[in-house]
């Protein structure tokens, strides 16, 4: 059975699955056959194939001329001194010569410079040879810690006078994970007329060669529909190619006596999709470990943005939506940086992510929420300010940690925990007022961070406060933060039955029932709506009365049932109902026979009045008709 022919997560320059780097390697040969130039520097993101360059330089540079090239790995030496390091290089060059080892003595960088290295190259220069130093991870020596970077401050200098021993016969192939403008002072001084070169994406050619490597040992074929879906997910990313391609190998060509051989399809592409950003997280977290404070940020909003671009203006939007109040000169120059280092590409006015599988991992592994930690590290010399701040607070000396403080706010706005030992300070001198408007401006973009905060100012300010109209503003405020906050939610309470009561005794009862509705005192409220109630049947039985005086049945009627609905459990109206129903018939039968009467028709102006007397003789109406 073929073997799997992709190799993820390890170099593969001495192998089959090294494709393409043509201008790379061309860059390489040319400054190599030029007598005045003896040193070029290679640059990229992690895990993009700048080692896999070197390996293929050391198996192939032999093919290009007289040239001896050492692969020298500096990785996990930056603590080492420059003795330490140039001890175990003229090793790796005495083998590769096949030497014996050197002993370079008690002071083995002076000896390798002076007698060691000349002697060699002295030697090379008689055969017409050329060494070539190919130093892999070389900005790791300024990864660590200034404390513990012994090599990294004295290798430079050091390297300076190698560089500059034997330019026809002594070369150096440098390998860094970082700009070439991003790297310290010393290093740049060391790097000054050096060529460079970005080790970037694969072309889209290059990329279908190695998509096609399964071809090639008849393990597998791929539509071009496959290798096109391959293309949009890693865009040439090397190490993401080979992972994606592994699996769909795994998935379709594992098979120890295949009848004929599989075909991958766009929907084999697309299964593999989890299973590939699985197994490549460690080298991802990797990558990502790599990306400034700054870049992390507009990384995971770009990502939680979509594939689509998103321009500047939209950028920023997002960032304030997020919680960054102020775009600082570091987050607007973010995007520039991730498309220099291969992350970002120009589109439609906006930037996208070049690889489809960066994005969505940075899109389920680091959203913008969980990476908001790192605004307090976009501006070094903000958190420097900090960080000195924080140690004088640690001590006591809260007067003096001010000015720091500010200073730090002052360069990065955003800086959360500046903005928290403030407040701080702030609380623990008496001053809430101050307090209580930082924290405001705070909550605006980072409410989590300043609410507990927040919450102390306005309730001292409270307590402070003048007037009940005040504290109440306060205790609002409060319990805006946090409904169920006790003591706000107790006071309000308090100042708002107080004012109830204080109304229900002037008998305001609107007042009252208004300030006990305000803080949800059911009873109070009841007992109100009950004397409001009694008020208003007092009211209307005094209205009725006068209705009735005015002998205006009619409307009397309207009124008494009226209150026969709203009023029942107060008084049986049922007598009172019967009686000026009567009134108002009567009254209808005097005034109808009155119109009869008026009309000449006697007969029935007769009939209606004896109905009138028979309901009640002595109703009052007939006198006054009778002396008509």
């Amino acid at each position: 059975m073929p073997d799997n022919p992709y190799i993820a997560g390890n170099p593969v320059g001495n192998s089959n699955a090294f494709v393409g780097r043509i201008d790379v390697l061309n860059k390489v040969v040319q400054m190599l056959r030029r007598p005045q130039d003896n040193a070029i520097v290679l640059y990229g993101q992690r895990r993009i194939g700048k080692t896999s360059v070197l390996q293929y330089l050391k198996a192939h540079l032999p093919s290009e001329g007289n040239y001896c090239p050492i692969y020298f790995d500096l990785q996990d030496k930056a603590s080492w001194t420059v003795g330490q390091v140039v001890s175990v290089l003229a090793k790796s060059i005495a083998n590769a010569l096949n030497q014996a080892d050197p002993d370079l003595g008690e002071a083995p960088e002076t000896a390798f410079q002076e007698t060691w290295l000349p002697n060699v190259l002295q030697s090379l220069s008689a055969e017409n040879r050329a060494l070539v130093l190919l130093f892999d991870e070389f900005d790791v020596l300024l990864a660590a810690p200034e404390a513990e970077q012994p090599a990294g401050k004295a290798f430079f200098p050091y390297l300076r006078q190698l560089l500059d021993i034997d330019t026809q016969h002594l070369n150096f192939v440098f390998v860094i994970g970082r700009n070439v403008a991003d790297l310290t002072n010393i290093a740049l001084s060391v790097f000054k007329g050096t060529d460079t070169k970005r080790v970037s994406l694969l072309n889209q050619e290059d990329t279908q060669k190695l998509v096609r490597l399964s071809e090639a040992n008849h393990s597998l074929n791929w539509s071009d529909e496959a290798i096109d879906c391959v293309w949009q997910y890693t865009n040439g990313h090397a190490f993401l190619t080979q992972q994606l391609c592994s699996h769909v190998w795994e998935k379709c060509a594992y098979d120890e006596s295949p009848e004929t051989i599989p075909a991958a399809t766009p929907a084999d592409v697309e299964e593999v999709i989890f299973d590939t950003l699985d197994s490549s997280r460690n080298t991802l977290e990797w990558l990502w470990d790599g990306l400034p404070p700054a870049e992390r940020i507009v990384a995971s909003a770009l990502a939680e943005a979509g594939p689509k671009p998103m321009t500047e203006e939209a950028l920023e939007k997002c960032l304030h939506e997020s919680g960054v109040r102020v775009v600082i000169r570091e987050l607007q120059n973010a995007p520039r940086l991730l498309r220099e280092w291969d992350l970002l590409e120009p589109a439609n006015g906006g930037y996208r992510f070049r690889v489809e599988l960066l994005r969505r991992w940075i899109e389920e592994n680091k959203p913008l929420k969980r990476v908001q930690e790192e605004l307090d590290r976009i501006e070094p010399v903000a958190e420097s300010f900090y960080q000195a701040a924080l140690g004088l607070y640690r001590g006591g000396q809260l007067e003096t940690a001010f000015n720091p403080l500010r200073q730090a706010i002052g360069l990065n706005p955003n800086h959360v925990n500046a903005n928290q030992l403030l407040a701080d300070i702030l609380l623990a001198q008496g001053q809430a007022e101050e307090a209580r408007k930082l924290l405001e401006r705070l909550y605006e973009y980072q409410p989590v961070a300043a609410r507990s905060r927040l919450r102390q100012a306005l309730l001292e300010l409270a307590n402070k406060a003048d007037n009940e109209e005040q504290q109440l503003g306060f205790y609002e405020q409060v319990l805006e933060l946090e409904p169920n906050q006790s003591e706000a939610a107790d006071r309000r309470i308090d100042i708002w039955q107080q004012r109830g009561d204080a109304a229900l005794a002037k008998n305001d009862f609107e007042t009252a029932l208004k300030a006990y509705r305000k803080v949800g005192l059911n009873e109070k409220v009841a007992e109100v709506e009950q004397k409001i109630r009694h008020r208003e049947f007092s009211n209307s039985l005094k209205k009725l009365e006068e209705l009735k005086t005015e002998k205006r049945s009619q409307e009397a009627l309207k009124l008494v049932r009226q209150l026969a609905n709203e009023f029942s459990d107060l008084q049986d109206w049922r007598s009172e109902l019967a009686q000026l129903e009567q009134q108002t018939h009567l009254a209808k039968l005097y005034q109808n026979a009155l119109g009869a009467l008026q009309s000449g028709d006697k007969k029935t102006a007769t009939t209606l009045l004896a109905k009138v007397v028979g309901i009640e003789a002595n109703y009052e109406e007939l006198f006054a008709f009778g002396c008509d």
